[in-house]
């Protein structure tokens, strides 16, 4: 696929909850291989934006595009089928599960085509950690390790654009750099796209490839990390 060639396709959302309108006409595009970090401050719209994109918000309007099949108007488990994924903040994982039941389970759902891109084996080669712990209850593996096996999860079956949400939260810097590192290999060798939201704003732009900031649920900022470098950027956060 041409890198020219938009992956993920947001266009004019505006959305929001009972009669508040959280977003006003948010536009941004994600290439083949590219992680967004999709920044701003707490309260700006940010996990809203993410909502509406896997099919979870109350309202909305503005159109949604996937490898250029329009899908705002699909439902969550046919996004996901179309190879949508949502790694929600505070870990997507089944803590009362194993990690094996876990890959399973999510392996079952997503996994049904002949041309899977991650199989449970691709994940465990991924994350290494968790291949000697298969019989270990997910919910009492330290905090990196839970998000390892969350990223594992949204990974399985044929992915296409992953919606990270405060990935970082909990996680000691080492950890997150490890995770972040990671997320930027994955993106690049299967030229998957990210949306990443993040307060660690540090973090999340040295793995960026564009930076979109929402400031009252509008975009007040769309370039490159360079540019939001050279921009008086840090007054939105």
């Amino acid at each position: 696929m041409s890198t020219d060639v938009a992956l993920l396709e947001v266009q004019n959302l505006s959305a929001g909850y009972g009669n508040k309108t959280v977003l006003h006409d948010v536009s941004f595009k994600v290439k083949p291989g590219q992680i967004l970090a999709l920044l701003g401050h707490n309260g700006c719209g940010k996990t809203t934006t993410l909502k509406n994109i896997i099919g979870m918000g109350e309202r909305a309007t503005g159109d949604m595009y996937l490898s250029g099949e329009r899908i705002d108007k699909l439902k969550v488990s046919e996004r996901i089928s179309r190879g949508l994924r949502l790694l929600p903040e505070g870990r997507g994982i089944f803590a009362t599960l194993t990690i094996g039941e876990n890959l399973d389970v999510v392996a079952d759902r997503n996994c049904r085509g002949p041309d899977n891109r991650f199989e449970v084996k691709d994940v465990l080669e991924l994350f290494p950690a968790l291949s000697g712990r298969l019989d270990t209850i997910a919910g009492s593996l330290s905090g990196g390790q839970q998000q390892m096996l969350a990223l594992g999860l949204a990974l399985l079956g044929s992915p296409r654009c992953i919606l990270l949400d405060e990935p970082s939260i909990g996680l000691a810097p080492n950890l997150v750099e490890r995770l972040f590192e990671l997320v930027r290999d994955v993106c690049r060798s299967s030229q998957l796209g990210a949306v990443l939201v993040e307060q660690n704003v540090a973090a999340s732009m040295k793995i960026a490839d564009h930076v979109t900031i929402l400031n009252n649920g509008a975009v007040v900022f769309d370039g490159s990390p360079e540019e939001a470098r050279n921009s008086n950027f840090w007054h939105y956060f």
